[in-house]
């Protein structure tokens, strides 16, 4: 979700609550052309309706067409979701502001695992690889570059 911010001081600039589960790998929040302040955020861990405040800090991309990533880990067996509060820096008299705010998670990719990964998975011989070995080879023997194994094999 990506949002234009501006606020007054010590203004909220976004509000988010993303769901978290086995598969989450991390919380993250991207701020892209802040206005050269840095903008405060407080991470909070949601179980059960109570939240706990398990980061806070400050982020910035000042540069012109730069973004900032932060990245949260977190704890899907204490947390069901994960809620990030962006809010303008309320100890100085000026605004800050962002061309766009995101929020969201990344999961965990499935790794294969060996050779032998089997159906879905990674490794060498997967369904897909093996029906290109075959064709390849089938390719190979119309065309007579097996002809020398062959005749080596009969005779």
């Amino acid at each position: 979700m990506a949002v234009p911010a501006v606020a007054q001081s010590g203004a909220e600039l976004a509000d988010k609550e993303v769901t978290v589960d086995g598969d989450t790998e991390s919380v993250y929040l991207e701020v892209t052309n802040t206005s050269g302040d840095n903008l405060n955020y407080t991470v909070y861990g949601i179980s059960d309706g109570l939240s706990t405040e398990v980061e806070a800090g400050s982020i910035s991309s000042a540069d012109e067409n730069d973004t900032a990533r932060q990245t949260f880990a977190v704890d899907s067996e204490k947390y069901d979701s994960y809620r990030v509060l962006v809010t303008e820096d309320a100890s100085d008299s000026d605004e800050e502001s962002a061309d766009s705010i995101e929020i969201g998670t990344t999961v965990n990719q499935a790794s294969g695992g060996g050779v032998f990964a089997g159906v879905g998975g990674g490794g060498l011989f997967t369904p897909r690889n093996i029906l290109i070995g075959l064709v390849v080879i089938g390719g190979a023997y119309v065309a007579g570059f097996l002809d020398p194994l062959k005749n080596a094999l009969e005779g």
